[in-house]
């Protein structure tokens, strides 16, 4: 079916008017402009919720942000702050034909409020442990991500920065994500660096069960949440990340340490290649995988 136009719509309006509906979700934020094709023709009380990952504007003012400073192809024409101002007028008014949004991390559920969204909730990260058999090769720090994503790119970046001018034994960065042309321009700028590419499930878990430290460095607000984390925290090794990098996840029991900054993060990398800080850094994992909010409470 089209992401867009008449033609989804009208699939939506049937399916409606077939058997009774009280709710329609729409998944993911890019489906809004759906909601005032369908709207006049839904049954009366028939709600429209977007399950949303956040709002386009986000990750784009940190595109405009980035764009003279890494190599980021996203598109960003005519002008930049045409495009910006385009994009967040459509978002606000697109919320005035939406009864309710729910999110995955609070920073979203507050812009949902600013944009005008009638009813919005957030709902946390759900987390299935499955450990890996860890034996970390002691000097490797694991990165996984999406690169020409602007908020990982320039973490990342940040975080080699501060490791070439910070003194420590030496570590090796071992980067996994695609696109490969931003995979090769880190590993020709960063000696620290190995790229691997992408990896299918079996090939990143065996690799990950080698890192001292599971990388998750985000210096800014990014849109929704960092998917990835959950990843990390379920393989149950040493994560080191900041407050803005743990967005969207809650846990009762155990520590995860957040740095503040470039510097302070790789301050608490070099700590965890200590063998004995990082099993106690282990531990503490595991037990905020087994805190982490089931699906019967969310």
């Amino acid at each position: 079916m089209r992401p867009y136009g008449r033609g989804l719509a009208d699939d939506i309006i049937r399916a409606a008017r077939q058997k009774p509906v009280d709710y329609i979700f729409l998944n993911q934020e890019f489906l809004a402009p759906v909601a005032p094709l369908i709207r006049s023709q839904l049954p009366a009380g028939c709600r429209i919720v977007i399950l949303s990952h956040g709002a386009e504007i986000t990750d784009l003012l940190h595109s405009v942000r980035l764009r003279h400073r890494l190599p980021l192809s996203r598109r960003l024409l005519p002008t930049p702050a045409l495009l910006l101002g385009r994009v967040l007028a459509s978002e606000q008014q697109l919320r005035e034909e939406i009864d309710a949004v729910c999110t995955i991390a609070p920073f979203d559920a507050d812009l949902e409020r600013w944009f005008g969204a009638r009813r919005v909730a957030w709902v946390p990260r759900l987390i299935k442990p499955d450990p890996l058999d860890w034996r970390p090769a002691g000097d490797r720090l694991g990165f996984v991500g999406t690169l020409d994503h602007g908020p990982n790119l320039e973490g990342l970046v940040q975080t080699l920065d501060a490791l070439a001018r910070t003194p420590g034994p030496p570590v090796r960065v071992r980067v996994v994500g695609g696109p490969p042309v931003l995979g090769r321009w880190l590993a020709g700028n960063y000696g620290a660096v190995d790229y691997l590419g992408t990896l299918d499930d079996a090939a990143l878990a065996a690799e990950a069960a080698t890192w001292n430290v599971f990388l998750h460095p985000i210096f800014c607000l990014p849109r929704g949440c960092s998917t990835k984390l959950a990843t990390g925290i379920a393989w149950q090794i040493p994560i080191v990340t900041t407050a803005e990098g743990r967005r969207g996840y809650l846990w009762n029991d155990g520590t995860m340490p957040e740095a503040s900054d470039a510097d302070d993060l790789v301050r608490l990398c070099r700590t965890l290649l200590d063998p004995v800080l990082a099993h106690k850094a282990r531990g503490d994992i595991a037990r905020i995988a087994a805190s982490s909010p089931s699906l019967a409470r969310v």
